[in-house]
């Protein structure tokens, strides 16, 4: 069976949509699916995932530069529908990541004209506070084409319960799957000894440490942490921001660090991949993203592999799944429960340990992606036999 990912961009730095599909796509071909992806690229091409994804056996197409835009009525890169319609021609099943930009509808489309079953993975991008940015080009969109693309699907794949109850005020018409995204268990079975990321920051020593992994963006809720940074009683803690800067957001947070009087108790890491990347999760004592919308939060999951607890606001669409298996603390997205929450598991190192404890078992058993990914053999077959069968 061969399934198509079609997606709007792979480059790590643009998030959790293409970090997800990154590591989804090879576990499918473990799985025995013959997996292709069709992307479009803002600037330029995502050359290091593609050639990674291409040695592991996955047939990648990219097509750009594709400008950013909600719902434009151009495709705005001439070679983007022939891209799309030779994978599509190919597919048993087409999967759709993310919205709002031209390949996102050129995919349904096509799939359509092909009479090819699809599966729209929204990212969150229907949750409340997604639609609330930029309401007016996001109700326009969906009234002229979105939401037929939405409603003639096979199905619609949300990676937590959450997100699905947060989308069905929209009453969208195909069934939903509910399937997580997850990590690769193998990068984390053995991990880097401690003290290896704090070696090229003398300034961390033997302090407690924070970390903050993922992009430098407003929705992240880095106007909470910084703040709640400055009213920690634990006035030696130190936060590690680690991420790309996202439309030039770091400069706003530098600004704050300024003006909350915590820039000696800073350090910015810049994107951290591979190796570096779990030597930073595991020198922390805490991880902490307490965002504003999260439709999943890879990189939360990916500190609980480390065994690194986790402090997360109740707008991470897991925050169900981390407060039931007792793996991290949960808070509204206020800066006073923020730093009460941050001081709590700081001062209580039996708290931390026992959550650390917790939390590998809790990853290997829910967020694996090659258990996930095999669920996905079951999925597709559904939906073909499904699309296959007589209408009555």
């Amino acid at each position: 069976m061969r399934i198509v990912h079609v997606i709007s961009g792979l480059d790590a730095s643009l998030g959790g949509p293409a970090t997800a599909l990154a590591a989804l796509a090879p576990a499918q071909k473990r799985a025995g699916l013959e997996v292709a992806i069709v992307s479009s690229y803002h600037e330029k091409p995502a050359a290091a995932t593609v050639e990674k994804l291409r040695e592991q056996g996955i047939d990648v197409a990219e097509v750009g530069p594709v400008p950013i835009s909600i719902g434009s009525m151009l495709h705005t890169n001439r070679d983007l529908a022939a891209a799309v319609d030779g994978a599509v021609a190919r597919a048993d099943v087409v999967h759709i990541h993310a919205l709002w930009e031209s390949i996102q509808h050129v995919g349904p489309v096509t799939a359509r004209r092909r009479v090819k079953p699809y599966i729209f993975r929204p990212c969150g991008m229907l949750d409340p506070w997604s639609l609330a940015q930029r309401r007016l080009k996001k109700n326009l969109y969906l009234a002229l084409r979105g939401r037929r693309d939405l409603d003639e699907a096979a199905a619609l794949h949300f990676t937590s319960d959450l997100e699905r109850d947060l989308t069905s005020p929209l009453k969208l018409k195909p069934r939903a799957i509910v399937e997580p995204n997850g990590v690769p268990v193998e990068e984390f079975e053995h991990l880097p000894p401690r003290g290896m990321f704090r070696q090229k920051y003398p300034e961390l020593a033997d302090k407690p440490l924070l970390i903050f992994l993922s992009r430098i963006h407003h929705k992240k809720g880095l106007d909470l942490l910084v703040p709640a940074l400055a009213k920690l009683r634990h006035r030696d803690a130190m936060l590690a921001i680690v991420g790309p800067d996202s439309d030039g957001y770091g400069q706003t947070v530098r600004e704050m660090i300024e003006a909350a009087g915590v820039r000696d108790r800073v350090v910015f890491a810049g994107m951290l991949r591979g190796a570096d990347r779990i030597s930073a999760l595991v020198d922390a004592d805490l991880f902490v993203l307490p965002s504003y919308q999260e439709n999943f939060g890879i990189a939360v999951v990916e500190a609980l592999a480390a065994g690194t607890p986790v402090v997360i606001s109740d707008q991470v669409n897991i925050y169900r799944e981390i407060a039931a298996a007792q793996v991290g603390g949960v808070v509204p997205t206020k800066v006073e429960p923020l730093a009460a929450e941050i001081d709590r598991w700081l001062g209580d190192e039996p708290l931390r340990r026992t959550a650390a404890e917790r939390a590998r078992p809790f990853v290997w058993e829910h967020y694996d992606w090659n258990r996930i990914a095999r669920r996905w053999v079951e999925h597709y077959q559904t939906i073909v036999a499904t699309a296959a069968a007589p209408r009555s």
